[in-house]
């Protein structure tokens, strides 16, 4: 999902092409004459993105830039197009999915300008809501009542950006179920964005906008992604400028920079070509904000992994096997044993 995974998606589907021209060429010229019809249609498709990466990119909201340059420091290294034969290559996606986010426990009210009324209101409702979200029936309970209040209190982003997340762990339910839940992800989705365009000083609004843009991207075309991968990098990093200590969406920018670092010099080549630029960071700036989420929230076990994947390309293997030790002393659920075994023979 989001910038990464589109551009790899394209560089697979140049690369078939590149595969069937070689066939061609052995075979009959009738298949070469399919390869150039197909070689004639990418070229047009390529074409009508660039024009739509073009009224996005003017779009983008660029007047934090500077700050976030500012931020990064100066001599982290970036990526480029050296020809670099790096080993340690995990394909993750740039926007977690709710898998990511499930074991995420988000208690804390950081809304401004908030009535007493209204945040004893919501204090209440983030008190009760890490036992209802257990359960598909607590899910409903939790539904209901944010329905109601917000019939009640309509356009109010405290309220609206609650009523998001709960619609999101009640879909996580139905998932397991075996439901299809995209029409109730989107509906979250919908609520989210109404949200963070009504709210000022609210950093939930922005995570919980950016989080439901990432899980709904499994659902849009390449040129919808590519959207979504940008407004999903803009949405995190405004809820950080409101509430630096937010340990949820350091981890979240932490991933987008820890895949965006991991572009080769290949498909950072082609990406310049399609789009006229790729997003730019290192393994130092993600290794930076997995530091920053594990001084908030240390029993983080997935955030404490990410902190190990970032120092193995950056040569720092030591340190690595410390962090994954670390993991191992608290206890890891089975997936993430597994990768933490895989990076250990790695190293």
């Amino acid at each position: 999902m989001g910038i990464i995974s589109t551009t790899r998606t394209i560089v697979y589907c140049m690369s078939a092409v590149l595969v069937t021209g070689c066939v061609g060429f052995t075979a009959n010229a009738y298949i070469l004459y399919l390869l150039r019809e197909d070689v004639k249609r990418l070229e047009k498709e390529v074409a009508s993105l660039r024009g739509e990466l073009a009224d996005t990119d003017g779009t983008r909201d660029t007047s934090r830039d500077a700050p976030r340059d500012k931020a990064r420091g100066e001599g982290k290294k970036r990526s480029s197009e050296s020809d670099s034969e790096d080993e340690f290559q995990l394909a993750l996606e740039s926007i977690p999915s709710q898998s990511t986010i499930a074991s995420l426990v988000d208690t804390s009210c950081t809304d401004r300008q908030c009535a007493a009324e209204l945040l004893a209101l919501c204090q209440k409702i983030d008190k009760e809501h890490d036992t209802l979200k257990l359960t598909e029936k607590g899910c409903e309970e939790a539904l209901s009542l944010l329905e109601q209040l917000n019939s009640e209190r309509p356009d109010t982003p405290q309220l609206m950006w609650r009523q998001s997340r709960i619609m999101f762990e009640r879909a996580k339910h139905n998932v397991r179920a075996g439901c299809d839940v995209k029409e109730e992800l989107m509906q979250a989705l919908a609520i989210a964005k109404q949200c963070e365009e009504l709210s000022q000083g609210n950093s939930k609004s922005h995570l919980w906008y950016a989080i439901l843009l990432g899980d709904t991207c499994k659902y849009d075309e390449t040129r919808v992604k590519l959207t979504k991968g940008l407004e999903f990098e803009k949405q995190v990093k405004l809820s950080l400028d409101i509430d630096p200590y937010n340990s949820t969406a350091l981890h979240l920018i932490g991933r987008y920079c820890f895949e965006v670092s991991g572009i080769k010099w290949w498909e950072a080549k082609i990406a310049r070509t399609l789009f006229g630029s790729v997003p730019q960071s290192s393994y130092d700036e993600a290794l930076q904000y997995f530091l920053r989420a594990d001084e908030l929230n240390s029993e983080w076990v997935e955030n404490t992994l990410f902190i190990a994947k970032c120092l193995i390309p950056l040569g720092r293997k030591d340190e690595a096997r410390t962090w994954l030790q670390r993991i191992n002393n608290k206890g890891a659920e089975k997936e993430l044993q597994s990768q933490i075994t895989d990076l250990m023979n790695k190293i």
